[in-house]
C-alpha cells in the first residue's frame, strides 16, 4: 500500500522506505529504501521552502516529514543500510535533524561527539540541553 502512495505522499515515502530497508511485509531492498527516504526529504524540503517563502515563520505542514526523513537518512549512513557506511555524512544528517528540533537526532549528535563518530571527539559538547 505505501508503495502506491509513495509516488505523491512524503509520509508514505518514509514509511515505504523504512519497510524496504527492514523488510517489513515486503522483501528488503535497502538501496531502494534510500531512494524513497531521499525523495521524502527532497519533496518535504520543497514544501517547507515554499512555506517559508510565503511568509510562514515556522515553516509549513511538511516539517515533521522533513525532519524524520533526514534522521532516517542519517541512520542509513550510520549503519550502511543501502549505502556504504559514512560516519561523516551520518553525523551531518543527525546535526541537521537536531537543528530542526528532532530530539532523537539531538541524542545521536551528542553520542557522535562523545564517541568521536564522524568527526572530532568532544565529551563536553551538547548544545541542545
Amino acid at each position: 500500500m505505501f508503495g502506491r502512495l509513495a509516488e505523491s505522499n512524503t509520509m508514505a515515502q518514509i514509511l515505504y522506505g523504512l519497510s524496504l530497508r527492514h523488510g517489513w511485509g515486503i522483501p528488503p531492498d535497502p538501496t531502494l529504501a534510500l531512494t524513497y527516504l531521499s525523495k521524502a526529504a527532497s519533496d518535504s524540503a520543497a514544501v517547507e521552502s515554499a512555506a517559508l517563502s510565503s511568509g510562514l515563520k515556522k515553516g509549513g505542514a511538511a516539517k515533521g516529514e522533513l525532519v524524520l526523513a533526514i534522521y532516517e537518512l542519517a541512520n542509513s549512513f550510520r549503519h550502511g543500510w543501502g549505502v556504504e557506511k559514512d560516519p561523516v555524512a551520518a553525523r551531518s544528517y543527525y546535526e541537521t535533524a537536531a537543528n530542526l528540533g528532532d530530539t532523537d537526532a539531538m541524542n545521536e549528535v551528542a553520542r557522535c561527539y562523545e564517541e568521536g563518530f564522524g568527526g572530532k571527539k568532544d565529551k563536553g559538547f551538547y548544545p541542545y540541553g
